[in-house]
């Protein structure tokens, strides 16, 4: 009774930290999970704040988890050795040219750049970006346009 009554609050608070309506699927039973584990520390003081800090803690935890991967995963290609093997030079050739594209797109037009990151490295839909940059979906599209066109018109081939 209680998470039919408060998963969809629930949802919500973890949603607006992370961002992915799958994942905050995932972390919304995580948190009914922990919440029935916690459930004998309860104090009956506020039922909705106690479940909402569980959630808030749950979705925090995770992009802390999230951004020290990413943080191990850089380090370790930053000093990532020479080899003569070739998947390992693909994958240098293959982080060479995203950090080309990442300085490409750190120079186009700053209303351009949280558009194609959305789209392309969180991969977010029309919809998600609008609500994410607090404009209009046709706003997103039409920005999502010009800055392909922009893009071709103002990068070389050479340049990747």
């Amino acid at each position: 009774m209680l998470i039919e009554r408060y998963k969809h609050h629930v949802f919500k608070v973890i949603y607006g930290v992370i961002h992915d309506d799958k994942l905050a699927e995932d972390l919304t039973q995580e948190t009914f999970i922990k919440m029935i584990d916690a459930l004998s520390s309860y104090q009956h003081k506020g039922f909705k704040t106690w479940i909402s800090r569980i959630a808030l803690h749950k979705a925090i935890d995770y992009k802390r988890k999230q951004s020290k991967q990413m943080e191990q995963l850089e380090t370790f290609e930053a000093f990532e050795p020479a080899s003569e093997h070739p998947l390992l030079e693909e994958q240098m050739v293959n982080n060479d040219r995203a950090r080309q594209v990442q300085h490409q797109i750190n120079n186009m037009p700053e209303k351009f750049q949280p558009v194609i990151k959305a789209y392309y490295f969180e991969e977010l839909s029309y919809k998600q970006i609008a609500q994410k940059l607090n404009v209009e979906e046709t706003t997103v599209k039409m920005r999502l346009y010009r800055a392909k066109k922009w893009m071709k018109e103002n990068w070389k081939k050479e340049d990747f």
